[in-house]
């Protein structure tokens, strides 16, 4: 007896398609999604010496104004300052302390990059913002920002103990600016 191939093509439908309802529901009951591609977040930021909530005093300095600020539990206390703070000045003082802290550098220039311009080009001289911060101990974390680069979309900042001039985005130098209730550049 032979049996026709249209015959054989009919029965392999249906014994295909209980593979595969089988397949799929051993998959379904036992198999794992794999991990999205996602990994832990790094903070890159130049705040490495402490972690922000370990912060103890900020000190803000414009043009000769200098703007003091303590930790007084979960907050900021205003010590010293020429000219009114904002409201919320303490949630923007935690908020400035995360961006140095997560905040990468976009780009930071070398020292042989630098001679190519005049140092009044990066606007790091004595009117720039400095933010110096306390932490635990005597560890310091002390950053000046400067003028914006030609884009616009960073701000050259001069930081105690990295070489060369870190090109950081200009939200974070706005946030500090904001911190004291001046405009920004």
């Amino acid at each position: 007896m032979v049996v026709a191939p249209s015959l054989i093509r009919r029965a392999a439908w249906p014994v295909a398609a209980a593979f595969a309802f089988a397949f799929l529901a051993v998959l379904a009951l036992h198999g794992e999604r794999p991990d999205a591609g996602l990994t832990a977040f790094i903070p890159a930021g130049l705040l490495t010496t402490f972690a922000p909530q370990d912060a103890r005093m900020v000190e803000v300095t414009r043009a000769r104004e200098t703007w003091r600020f303590e930790r007084e539990g979960q907050g900021w206390r205003t010590v010293e300052a020429p000219r009114p703070v904002p409201a919320d000045a303490s949630a923007r003082i935690d908020a400035g302390l995360k961006l140095l802290r997560d905040s990468a550098p976009l780009r930071i220039l070398t020292p042989e990059e630098m001679r190519t311009a005049p140092p009044t080009d990066y606007g790091l001289g004595p009117p720039a913002l400095q933010v110096k911060v306390r932490g635990p101990g005597e560890a310091t974390f002390t950053v000046r920002f400067g003028a914006r680069n030609p884009l616009g979309v960073a701000v050259y900042t001069r930081i105690d103990g990295v070489q060369g001039v870190p090109l950081l985005a200009t939200y974070v130098a706005e946030t500090w600016h904001q911190v004291i209730g001046t405009p920004t550049r």
